[in-house]
């Protein structure tokens, strides 16, 4: 099959405040065996270089198309790259991520090969500083929708919306976008509601995608009281959006919703604000403790089962193993 018969592909890149890194991101792409692409590079108002870092590439490569916005968040960032998205596939990468020249070709072998809406790995490549290329004896899977949420729902996948490839007709035909409200748990809600109205979803195991970790300068490792507050959000409009709400979908749901309180409450302890807002911390602090037998009758690792026991005995020394371990730090500033 020549390039020109295969499907166009549009990725999606949202920019702000990463000229650090961004160049690496680009050149990952652009790099692509998978020729046929459009690379969509929004820069979300960005105080930085990225903006004029995008339009040199776009002087050079003419499959990058280039928009310039005021600053308006990443939801709707990705948003309108997905509307003005040409290609029959979507991917989203963020901007101080790498992936593998083999990323395209990867996933749109599998959705060929097995005539899927959705293609995705569990797990990414970790990395601060090399990339470590994955070889492997691929082994697939052919999920259903609920399969797939379930799965995420259980942290058993990456729950951001990169790291997979789906269908723009998917996106387009049940008007699935990221929510413009959240900011903290908005790739979660996107992905889940995707899995929701695809007929078929092919899991493979290379680790195609390399997740930057370690970055003090990166968003998510900072506190925000209205991240925290989109984060919890975030899970309610996940269970909104479930088309049928089975006994296994909603146990999943529970375990995802402790979860996620759980992570909150460890941004607080790890920022050490919960002297700053007493009110939020004990409410984290109650449901954190009170839900977490569902870790324990939950089908999760051991060390998720671990987790849910520290949170009884004490969510805040549970947060603070928790944090003693991160490799990305959490800060206030």
């Amino acid at each position: 099959m020549n390039s020109s018969a295969k499907p166009l592909v549009s990725i999606i890149i949202g920019m702000y405040k990463g000229e650090k890194y961004i160049k690496e991101c680009i050149n990952s792409v652009i790099n692509q065996d998978y020729s046929n692409l459009e690379i969509i590079l929004i820069d979300d108002g960005s105080p930085d270089q990225c903006g004029t870092i995008a339009d040199d590439y776009a002087k050079m490569d003419s499959r990058i198309v280039v928009i310039h916005q005021t600053n308006s968040g990443v939801s709707a960032s990705r948003n309108k790259g997905i509307d003005i998205a040409r290609g029959d596939y979507i991917c989203i990468i963020d901007q101080d991520d790498i992936v593998s020249s083999d990323y395209i070709s990867y996933f749109y072998g599998l959705i060929a090969e097995y005539k899927a809406d959705i293609a995705l790995t569990p797990a990414a490549d970790k990395f601060f500083g090399e990339i470590k290329e994955d070889v492997i004896d691929d082994k697939c899977e052919i999920w259903s929708s609920e399969k797939a949420s379930i799965e995420m729902l259980y942290h058993k996948i990456i729950i951001a919306p990169w790291n997979k490839m789906i269908s723009k007709k998917l996106l387009n035909n049940n008007k699935v976008r990221f929510n413009p409200d959240f900011f903290g748990g908005e790739g979660f809600a996107f992905s889940v509601e995707a899995y929701q109205y695809a007929n078929k979803i092919v899991k493979g195991q290379k680790k195609v995608y390399h997740y930057r970790v370690g970055d003090p300068e990166s968003g998510a490792s900072k506190f925000r009281v209205a991240s925290i507050e989109s984060s919890i959000n975030a899970q309610e409009y996940i269970r909104e959006k479930f088309i049928k709400e089975t006994p296994e979908l909603l146990k999943a749901w529970n375990f995802s919703n402790w979860h996620t309180y759980c992570d909150c409450l460890n941004m607080m302890v790890g920022c050490k604000v919960t002297s700053d807002f007493p009110d939020l911390y004990n409410k984290l602090k109650e449901k954190c403790r009170k839900n977490a037998l569902c870790a324990l009758a939950a089908p999760v690792s051991l060390q998720q089962r671990l987790r849910g026991i520290l949170f009884l005995i004490s969510p805040y020394m549970a947060a603070r193993v928790i944090n003693h371990f991160r490799i990305r730090k959490f800060t206030n500033n």
